[in-house]
């Protein structure tokens, strides 16, 4: 498995104030994303974004894997707790949690 960190989300409830404050932190841009609620961050590496009305108080860091369904396999032989994984335009996706309840993200690209 790889586990380079490929992305990050910033979650908001008023996604007015999240551009406000991280954009006047980093310099970074916020742009409408791929589909309504949600906002891609530019100037980040790795880019990042920002989900609209998501009332989670922690940021979600998304390592990537060559083998997604695998990865989530080994998520759950060793405790955790893996959602199955979700295509988007990019590749696929899966919310996890490992076994001390620490949520990350494991993304597989096209």
């Amino acid at each position: 498995m790889n586990g380079q960190v490929t992305y990050f989300e910033l979650p908001s409830t008023d996604i007015d104030a999240t551009q406000q404050f991280w954009g006047s932190l980093f310099g970074w841009k916020f742009n409408e994303g791929n589909f309504p609620g949600y906002s891609m961050i530019q100037g980040s590496e790795p880019m990042g974004g920002s989900p609209h009305d998501d009332a989670t108080r922690h940021p979600r860091i998304y390592f990537a894997v060559d083998d997604i369904a695998a990865a989530v396999s080994r998520v759950r032989e060793l405790g955790g707790t893996a959602e199955d994984p979700v295509t988007i335009p990019s590749g696929l996706f899966a919310h996890c949690k490992d076994d001390q309840g620490v949520e990350f993200s494991l993304s597989q690209q096209a």
